[in-house]
């Protein structure tokens, strides 16, 4: 097996879902109607709301998505322990609480079922650990200059 092949998958993986994100963003007013039509709800609240809250939670995941590549890019030159890695484990962390709260807003007044919730839950755990990520990796750059140093 390669040393990079996770590294490529993942960024192959992130490019399409980069593609597929922007797709959908462009897309949602007609998957919000098609949706209503298709289950067959009278929405409670004028469509817009939820295309608004759908917006609202598009944007944080696809600035999560652009700093997972960075990821990737960082470990494909082989430069895991750098600045550029622990910016952006701190903005996956803040674009993951972003999300985070956009969905607890919307399970408590917009949503309303456990699928929300545990879209909610899946923010919060995503950004616990990547900003402890990002505190490992900051540590480990330390580490990494100081043995350098004393080379």
């Amino acid at each position: 097996m390669k040393p990079h092949f996770l590294a490529r998958s993942m960024h192959v993986l992130v490019l399409i879902f980069l593609a597929l994100t922007g797709i959908s963003f462009l897309l949602m007013p007609l998957f919000v109607q098609d949706y209503f039509k298709t289950a067959g709800i009278v929405p409670s609240q004028p469509a817009w709301i939820l295309m608004l809250f759908l917006y609202a939670t598009a944007v944080p995941f696809f600035m999560l998505l652009l700093n997972v590549k960075r990821l990737c890019k960082n470990l494909l030159e082989n430069k895991p322990f750098t600045l550029s890695s622990i910016k952006a484990l701190n903005w996956i962390g803040l674009c993951a609480f972003s999300d985070f709260v956009l969905y607890a807003f919307g399970t408590i007044s917009i949503l309303k079922n456990l699928l929300s919730l545990t879209l909610m839950v899946a923010a919060f755990m995503i950004g616990l650990v990547s900003l402890l990520l990002s505190q490992l990796v900051k540590d480990a750059k330390e580490i990494k200059e100081e043995h350098d140093y004393t080379i």
